[in-house]
C-alpha cells in the first residue's frame, strides 16, 4: 500500500518507516500535513494517492482524532500507533491499532488484514461501476453524453466546475471553443432524460459548477442496492 505516516518528528519514525518498507509498502512521513490539514489546505489529489493513513505515537489522542475528523471519510483506512495498553482498551475511530512495540511479523498481520479489506471495498465499488455503466447504457445517451453523467455520478453530491469536467472529458485545457461544447452537450442531456426525470439531469450552479439531479441517484439506486447484498 501507498501509505501517509504523520508525526510530529520525521526522524523518530526511521526504524518504523524501515519496517513498512521491508514489508513492501510505499511511506511517505511527513509533519507539515499536519498543519495543512489543520488548515484544510491540502492538495485532495496528494492525499487521495494513500490508501492509509497512520497517526504517529508522537501525537496526542485528541489531536489524532481532531485531524481524522478535518479528512475526508471512506477515502482510505486510518491507523493509530500506540502502546499494547491503549491498543487494548481504547475505543476508537481508527480501523486499527499499530503496537508501538510490534514485531515485523504483527506489523504484517494488521496491515495486510487492511489490504484484504481495502480489496474487497474495491471489488465492490468496481462492480458497481459495471451495474452504473450498464444501467446507462439503456439511456438515449451519445457517448460524450455518457461519460459526463457518469463522471458526475462518480463526483457524488459535489458541484465540479466546469473546467474540471473539460479536463476530464476532453483531456485539454478549459478553452472557449470547449467550454461551449460542454454547455450544448450539458443542455442535449437535459432534453433527453427529461422525459425520464422530468427535471434537469444535471444541474446548474451558478459560479460554480454542475451537479447530478439527486433523481439520477435514485435511478441507479436499486440495482446498486442489489448487488451489494448479492456479493455478500
Amino acid at each position: 500500500m501507498q501509505l501517509l505516516l504523520l508525526t510530529k518528528v520525521p526522524l523518530y519514525e526511521e526504524n518504523f518507516e524501515r519496517q513498512l518498507k521491508q514489508l513492501g509498502h510505499e511511506v511517505y512521513c511527513s509533519s507539515s500535513m499536519i498543519t495543512l490539514i489543520r488548515n484544510k489546505s491540502y492538495s485532495e489529489d496528494f492525499l487521495y494517492q494513500f490508501e492509509a493513513i497512520i497517526f504517529s505515537e508522537t501525537l496526542y489522542d485528541k489531536e489524532a482524532e481532531e485531524l481524522i475528523a478535518l479528512l475526508p471519510q471512506g477515502n482510505f483506512k486510518a491507523f493509530r500507533r500506540s502502546s499494547e495498553i491503549s491498543c487494548q482498551n481504547s475505543e476508537t475511530i481508527f480501523d486499527a491499532w499499530i503496537p508501538v512495540e510490534a514485531s515485523l511479523e504483527r506489523l504484517r498481520e494488521v496491515l495486510l488484514a487492511a489490504e484484504l479489506s481495502r480489496l474487497v471495498l474495491k471489488d465492490v465499488e468496481r462492480v458497481q461501476q459495471i451495474t452504473v455503466k450498464q444501467k446507462l447504457s439503456e439511456l438515449n445517451l451519445k457517448l460524450k453524453q455518457k461519460e459526463i453523467v457518469y463522471y458526475l455520478i462518480k463526483s457524488g453530491d459535489r458541484t465540479v466546475s466546469r473546467e474540471e469536467i473539460s479536463r476530464q472529458i476532453w483531456e485539454k485545457d478549459p478553452t472557449k471553443s470547449v467550454l461551449a461544447s460542454l454547455s450544448k452537450v450539458v443542455s442535449k442531456v437535459n432534453e433527453k432524460l427529461e422525459i425520464e426525470l422530468g427535471d434537469e439531469a444535471i444541474q446548474t450552479v451558478w459560479g460554480q459548477g454542475y451537479r447530478l439531479n439527486k433523481r439520477i441517484f435514485d435511478y441507479l439506486e436499486e440495482d446498486i442496492v442489489e448487488t451489494e447484498v448479492s456479493l455478500y
